[in-house]
């Protein structure tokens, strides 16, 4: 690029551009951002479960603060992703965001991922609140409030989280206004000179923000980046989408459930629950989706529809002045809730790039950022793979289909390892340093589904008594543990 980034302009008003506005006027206030928005295009109101990531990049990062957060759209504490998932015989497992495989203790003779590879279930703090359907919050019934302070990500509501970051980006200063962007003109250099916008209006600006969506109006309308498809991978392209009135126990977690062609989610929020069947189009219709879908909940037919969707990434996310955020750079299914987490995480990046380089990223910067977030998303997709080369919990043509010709890409040599020795201190060595999901997302995907080890041993009996002893202290140890209503109850007392 070669100059100075003054002005920004942002195409999209879903969360993708408006965090992305909030995050450059918080990091670089002199910025003068405008945000441009069309009631045409609006959110496609799902990827409402997120990564430990989010909630710390809006606290620590920005400077949110949680009771301000949590008064303005009330998220749902989510501890981890319950799978129903892997093999017929076992209900669930509990892929948890605290860190089960790395926990020390002095009661056991070895790491807890070697006693995972017999029995996983309630193998940390999260797992024993999941299964209670309880919420990080412990209260000693004496006014004293604790935080389990391992991580947790959020549910929350799109909209409600939309109408608040506008709110944040208009106290920092950004512009926001609403207009049709209906074309860009190109200088000599390939870079984009000004958008065109409807009633002839030319917006002209440094840098350019496309947060478009699936449309990837300035990165692919414009300027033509390559598109790179992981459907040769990755095989589910749809979605049928709905919502019901609470009419349960808030769930401080995602649920992923195996179906015929796919899979479905349920993400709980405080007043609604969401849910959400990816399928593979190539193996059932619409109609039969949603008559499967429909047989699991009845009730949830609120604001019915199918999304359509192509899961990659172009191959860049910044090409000269326009850097792309959110579904206009990439996508995959929201499996593994990494949707919200590649928002902030590429802002992110862009904002570091900006930093090191005083606001005049050199063409060698941005070649680097770029490599790192390609590589995020590989990740992404390699990570994705397996659930689906091992999942056994139905044997329905898709599932055949996933576990006879699902490419693990790079993975391929860890789960041979894993297969051969199961846990050892050598996985580590084969996981990405930048990883996202970091040895314990991959152990867990490894032990829940069950994939046999050749060497495996059964455990001997002082093996199996010190793991018992080891989750009974971690139950002890949960005592005045809430439910996510009783801790909303006594958050809004407080507060």
């Amino acid at each position: 690029m070669n100059i100075d980034i003054k002005r920004v302009a942002i195409v999209g008003g879903s969360s993708a551009g408006l965090l992305s506005a909030v995050t450059l006027k918080h990091f670089f206030p002199q910025l003068q951002v405008l945000l441009i928005y069309s009631r045409k295009h609006a959110a496609i109101g799902v990827g409402e479960s997120t990564t430990a990531w989010f909630p710390q990049f809006l606290h620590e990062h920005l400077n949110i603060p949680q009771e301000e957060f949590y008064k303005s759209i009330w998220p749902v504490w989510k501890l981890g992703i319950k799978f129903e998932w892997g093999v017929p015989h076992i209900s669930h497992f509990n892929y948890t965001f605290d860190r089960q495989f790395r926990y020390d203790s002095q009661s056991l003779s070895k790491t807890p991922g070697f006693y995972c590879m017999h029995d996983m279930r309630q193998a940390s703090r999260y797992s024993i609140l999941m299964d209670r359907q309880h919420s990080p919050l412990l209260h000693d019934g004496q006014g004293n409030i604790q935080i389990l302070a391992d991580g947790f990500g959020y549910h929350i509501d799109v909209y409600e989280f939309i109408k608040y970051l506008a709110m944040k980006a208009s106290s920092l200063g950004v512009d926001i206004q609403e207009m049709e962007v209906l074309d860009a003109k190109l200088d000599e250099q390939g870079n984009i000179q000004h958008l065109c916008c409807e009633d002839d209006l030319k917006i002209e600006a440094d840098l350019f923000i496309d947060c478009s969506g699936f449309k990837s109006q300035l990165l692919r309308g414009v300027l033509k980046e390559e598109f790179i498809s992981f459907s040769h991978r990755l095989f589910c392209d749809s979605a049928i989408v709905g919502n019901c009135q609470r009419q349960s126990p808030i769930f401080p977690f995602t649920t992923a459930t195996t179906m015929n062609s796919g899979w479905r989610w349920r993400i709980d929020l405080r007043e609604r629950v969401s849910f959400g069947y990816v399928y593979s189009s190539s193996f059932c219709t619409q109609d039969e989706a949603i008559q499967e879908y429909l047989s699991l909940t009845p009730d949830a037919t609120d604001d019915l529809r199918k999304i359509s969707f192509k899961s990659g990434r172009y191959r860049r996310f910044w090409v000269n002045n326009v850097v792309a955020i959110g579904n206009a750079s990439g996508f995959v299914e929201p499996l593994e809730s990494t949707g919200q987490h590649m928002i902030v995480e590429t802002i992110w990046r862009v904002v570091l790039a900006l930093q090191d380089s005083n606001l005049r990223p050199t063409p060698k910067l941005i070649d680097a950022t770029n490599q790192y977030v390609a590589d995020l998303w590989d990740e992404i997709c390699d990570f994705l793979t397996l659930h689906f080369k091992f999942n056994r919990k139905l044997d329905t043509p898709f599932w055949k289909y996933c576990q006879e010709k699902t490419d693990l890409g790079s993975v391929q040599n860890l789960v041979e390892l894993y297969q051969d020795s199961g846990v050892c201190r050598a996985i580590a060595h084969l996981i990405p340093k930048s990883s996202i999901f970091e040895i314990d997302g991959y152990l867990t995907m490894l032990c829940g589904q069950q994939l046999p080890v050749k060497h495996l041993r059964p455990l001997a009996d002082k093996e199996s008594s010190e793991w018992l002893q080891y989750r009974q202290t971690l139950h002890k140890n949960l005592e005045g543990s809430l439910s996510p209503q009783e801790a909303f109850h006594l958050l809004e007392k407080i507060w």
